[in-house]
């Protein structure tokens, strides 16, 4: 008797599913969420993860998650403006954890721990970045330490080279049942899945289904 080999096919892709096959901005990477939402005014979306296979192209790890948005719903990043409550979209890195609970494994990106003088700053000198002061000229952390920012990461969205006035603190953080100001939350379980999973050099990239397409090679 001769035996047989049977091939699985391929898990199946759902109708909203955009792998980074084929996307550019991706070379070096390694790991990917893809955060993808259904039209630009949506307040919804669903998450996924890769990770690059031999050969190249990418495994998913995890399958759909369901996120909140900004209430403000998508926003090219360059379009985006302090306080109009939109999620960026795009293609960021990831810059630290942090939270007001002890590090629960952000392999190698490191981890803040929140405090009640805990700032995201909004000011001119120190433009979308963590400070300690009070009274906080931006966005006062500790009064989220309770739920949302038990657990978070922060975009590199206008990070590196900070632009005055195009947005910050945005982060990937534990969903509060409601839209967020700008960020991404998820679910607290399938956040620390996703926070543990983090190495440098993760890439999330954040759109519409249409854009997401659009940058497929």
């Amino acid at each position: 008797m001769i035996g047989t080999c049977v091939i699985a096919p391929p898990p199946a892709r759902a109708a909203d599913e955009v792998t980074p096959d084929g996307m550019r901005g991706l070379a070096s990477a390694t790991r990917v969420i893809v955060v993808a939402a259904d039209h630009a005014r949506a307040t919804r979306a669903s998450v996924r993860t890769y990770a690059r296979a031999t050969g190249g192209s990418w495994r998913r790890v995890r399958n759909a998650m369901p996120a909140r948005l900004g209430a403000g719903g998508l926003r090219a990043a360059a379009r985006r403006r302090e306080g109009d409550g939109s999620t960026p979209m795009g293609n960021f890195g990831f810059v630290y954890g942090f939270g007001s609970r002890p590090d629960p494994g952000v392999t190698q990106l490191g981890w803040r721990r929140l405090s009640p003088t805990s700032c995201w700053a909004a000011s001119r000198a120190h433009y979308n970045r963590w400070i300690d002061q009070r009274p906080c000229a931006g966005e006062a952390l500790w009064p989220s330490a309770g739920r949302a920012y038990r657990y978070a990461a922060v975009l590199d969205f206008n990070y590196r080279r900070p632009v005055y006035g195009r947005g910050s603190g945005i982060f990937l953080h534990v969903q509060t049942g409601r839209a967020t100001r700008g960020c991404v939350s998820l679910g607290e379980r399938d956040l620390l899945l996703v926070l543990r999973w983090l190495r440098p050099g993760t890439r999330i990239v954040i759109g519409t289904t249409a854009y997401l397409r659009s940058l497929e090679q």
